[in-house]
């Protein structure tokens, strides 16, 4: 199947019509039927490359199954949190409103065609009687039946189980999850299993202080080793809630975590910005957010400087990250010196899963430069 074909008529109805996204789902009859979404346009990332439904599980799949149109103009209000996971397309592409369509082929529905926005309210019946007519000689080979706008409104009628039969191949997800535990397991371990361990000898070798001063002395040395627990469980803590984007949106996010590092680690972090309070999309602000935070971290960490400069600017629909240091540098060729975290392998994942590119230039001796382009449109 030439797909190429598919996308270019697919982009071609979406541009025409002003919708944010349109996506074809396919039919695949084997041993069980289901579908698959082959191809979208005006999509954000290419998970619902991911996506596998059942009949009645879903945005497709319950077209499918009801073989009718459907017309939503708030997901938000019409699914409620439990029944929305079931419809992975929404969450993947961040949808709103949309108007859903059979496509039929040689009697049967070999397909459905989703037309979206990122706006509630957006499907007005001008907008779907244009993509009525636009379809009218069908699209990739297949026809709509539509019914009138007015019957189409709502209605939905998916199956909800106790447990989703949608198969969401998540492997980068559970990768990305095993990596944070990994991240998390080895930071405890590194730096708040062995300050207690010094914690515990310090202690158990006081009792054979021979004077008060002596006593005194080692319970500041306690005293301090207690501190930098502290602080290395409050950075564990940050690094694990990442939630403040929500609150406070990207730059005010990133300032907040600026102003930890300088208090922490006595550190001076230059941050320039043009951004301001723009919003992106949830799993863009994710990704930059956690690579600054990894790098920054790192640099406090191991560059041996007392200065990072950091770059937040949005030119030409691109998202630029810079972060910049003059400090110990280290081999591209062996990223161990990052540490347990994160590391350069996973910020080049979280990179390469909303479509960024990640280029790091570092030699021993002359500091490191971190730049991240992310597309933003």
């Amino acid at each position: 199947m030439d797909y190429s074909i598919w996308h270019d008529a697919l982009q071609t109805l979406r541009k025409k019509t002003g919708f944010d996204f349109a996506g074809i789902a396919s039919v695949i009859r084997d041993r069980r039927t289901l579908l698959v979404w082959r191809l979208a346009s005006g999509n954000r990332n290419k998970n619902y490359l991911k996506i596998v439904l059942e009949p009645g599980k879903g945005v497709a799949g319950g077209i499918y199954r009801n073989k009718r149109a459907m017309v939503v103009q708030d997901t938000l209000q019409e699914y409620d949190e439990d029944e929305i996971v079931h419809s992975p397309i929404l969450l993947a592409e961040d949808l709103r409103s949309f108007a859903a369509f059979p496509l039929w082929a040689e009697g049967d529905v070999e397909g459905v065609l989703l037309l979206a926005m990122r706006k509630k309210g957006m499907v007005s019946k001008e907008r779907y009687d244009q993509v009525v007519g636009l379809l009218a000689d069908g699209i990739c080979g297949m026809e709509i039946r539509p019914d009138p706008y007015e019957i189409v409104q709502g209605g939905r009628e998916n199956d909800f189980r106790a447990l989703p039969i949608y198969e969401l191949v998540d492997v980068p997800v559970r990768a990305a999850l095993h990596n944070e535990r990994h991240r998390i397991a080895q930071d405890i371990h590194d730096s708040v299993i062995q300050d207690l361990l010094g914690v515990q000898m310090q202690l158990r070798t006081l009792k054979y202080a021979k004077n008060m001063e002596e006593m005194h002395q080692g319970l500041r040395e306690v005293d301090g080793h207690m501190s930098r627990i502290l602080k290395e469980l409050r950075t564990i803590l940050v690094s694990v809630k990442p939630g403040i984007l929500e609150d406070l949106g990207l730059c005010a996010a990133l300032r907040k975590h600026f102003l930890f590092l300088e208090t922490s680690y006595k550190m001076e972090i230059a941050f320039h910005e043009n951004v301001g309070s723009t919003r992106f999309a949830e799993e863009i602000e994710n990704v930059v957010y956690r690579i600054c935070q990894e790098a920054t971290a790192n640099a406090c960490k191991y560059s041996g400087t007392d200065r990072i400069e950091v770059e937040l600017l949005m030119e030409d629909n691109i998202l630029f990250l810079r972060i910049l240091d003059s400090g110990m540098g280290f081999d591209t060729e062996n990223p161990e010196i990052f540490g347990e975290g994160m590391g350069l392998p996973g910020m080049r994942f979280w990179a390469a899963d909303v479509g960024a590119s990640l280029t790091v230039h570092s030699e021993p001796g002359r500091g490191t430069g971190i730049f991240l382009e992310v597309p933003i449109q």
